[in-house]
């Protein structure tokens, strides 16, 4: 009992390591059970010890085991809210009108469906006007779906889509039901569901390669195939680069250019067409100028700044924005706080990205539990900001602050939020290896 106890406290909040007179209070547990407990855990290889402000802190090294017995009962109830809201939300998705309904979807087996018939990937435009923008990889990945009849198709993408949820809200920590219902009440994940959109498996993707493949020989593999689908996570490749993951950062890489290769051959047409001309149509994206593209450059372009003055701004700023997101990311990393590392540098793609939908803007949702730095009000404060920004529809309330607010919520977590160095074990790890485990006498 002692030990799923240990175990729940240290799952509240991954980020974040105990001391042990911490674990004490927050376990209910006495000092004389806790240290036997926490040998056994890292012998198990569960949790791992880091020393920071002179004493040992503990955290644990993957997601937290499931709790058996008398607790199950009770998580299956916690579910419940989780569950109902996104049974209502699927309802609501595959209640639309067929023609509206998963739309995005429809370009992505639309497309495919005319690549069997010799057509070009990006000859295709749906019946709402919107092309398919993705590198030819993608093609090769959605190939698949071009002869699955459509309301199952629908039903299963959706169904993929509530499941990635929640395997998204278990990697997070104990809290998973209260944080799958916070990322089903999010805009991202109703935009992502509305849509029938792939943003949420290549953020999964991403999520698992930083937080649980991170002591694997595998990492970045899962990373380099999200960016062949998709450019947005090839920011996540100098994270990996300048955290010291050499060898991640070379497979993310390589798989990135392999998959390019493999589409090349297979689709050479394509792959010239997409990057020598398609790749910077950035305006065959949709109606970009709308609330919906919280990017650093739709908010510039909602302002009518003209081109050259509007890209050199993005560039400049944006680049400042990411080299400091980066930089914060990076010290993260090194000390083994993953799961701030991904914050960061997910937000910091949602500024600098030419488009950053509603359903690109996950990583702002997941900022509720980052560590932050303060007074006991703003760190309350904090986590209620972002879930007003992210589950109301703030961007609607008009110009020029409320149109804009997720964008400067983003730039607020990539470059300004103080993070708390509570989190951080004060030894700095050689590049390319995370702080010792140290062993408790």
């Amino acid at each position: 009992m002692s030990q799923a106890a240990v175990l729940a406290s240290l799952a509240a909040e991954p980020g974040r390591p105990r001391h042990g007179l911490d674990l004490v209070r927050e376990a209910g547990v006495s000092s004389g059970s806790l240290y036997p407990v926490l040998v056994r855990l890292q012998r198990a290889g569960l949790v791992e010890a880091h020393w920071t402000a002179g004493r040992r802190a503990y955290r644990l090294t993957g997601p937290a085991p499931a709790v058996t017995g008398q607790r199950s009962s009770r998580t299956a109830l916690l579910w419940l809210p989780a569950a109902l809201a996104a049974l209502i939300t699927a309802w609501a998705v595959l209640a639309r009108p067929a023609h509206v309904r998963l739309s995005d979807l429809g370009v992505y087996t639309g497309a495919v469906e005319g690549l069997t018939h010799g057509a070009s990937l990006y000859d295709f435009i749906s019946a709402g006007n919107a092309p398919f923008t993705y590198p030819p990889f993608a093609g090769l990945v959605f190939l698949p779906l071009a002869d699955v009849p459509t309301l199952p198709l629908q039903l299963a993408w959706t169904l993929a889509t509530i499941v990635t949820v929640a395997g998204l809200a278990l990697l997070l920590g104990r809290r998973a039901p209260a944080y799958a219902l916070i990322l089903v009440l999010s805009a991202p994940v109703s935009s992502d569901l509305k849509y029938g959109q792939v943003s949420l498996f290549l953020a999964a993707l991403i999520a698992v390669d930083l937080l649980t493949l991170r002591h694997s020989r595998w990492q970045g593999l899962l990373i380099g195939l999200a960016a062949a689908i998709k450019l947005t996570p090839l920011i996540f490749i100098p994270l990996l680069w300048f955290a010291g993951r050499r060898r991640a950062a070379v497979l993310a890489s390589a798989t990135f250019a392999a998959c390019g290769v493999l589409a090349a051959v297979a689709l050479p047409g394509d792959s010239w067409r997409f990057w020598t001309t398609e790749i910077s149509h950035v305006s065959r994206l949709g109606y970009i100028t709308s609330v919906g593209n919280q990017s650093l450059n739709g908010a510039l372009l909602r302002v009518e700044l003209s081109a050259p003055v509007r890209s050199a701004v993005v560039l400049v700023a944006g680049g400042v924005i990411a080299a400091l997101a980066l930089h914060r990311a990076t010290r993260r990393a090194r000390d083994g706080d993953w799961f701030s590392a991904l914050v960061l540098t997910g937000a910091a793609s949602v500024v600098l990205s030419p488009v950053s939908w509603t359903h690109h803007q996950i990583w702002l949702v997941l900022a509720v539990l980052l560590p932050v730095r303060g007074p006991a009000w703003a760190r309350r404060a904090w986590p209620a900001l972002v879930l007003v920004v992210m589950l109301l529809p703030v961007p609607a309330l008009g110009p020029p602050l409320w149109s804009n607010s997720r964008l400067l919520l983003a730039i607020t977590i990539a470059a300004l939020l103080p993070l708390s160095r509570s989190a951080l074990p004060t030894r700095r790890c050689a590049p390319g290896r995370e702080p010792a485990k140290q062993q408790i006498p």
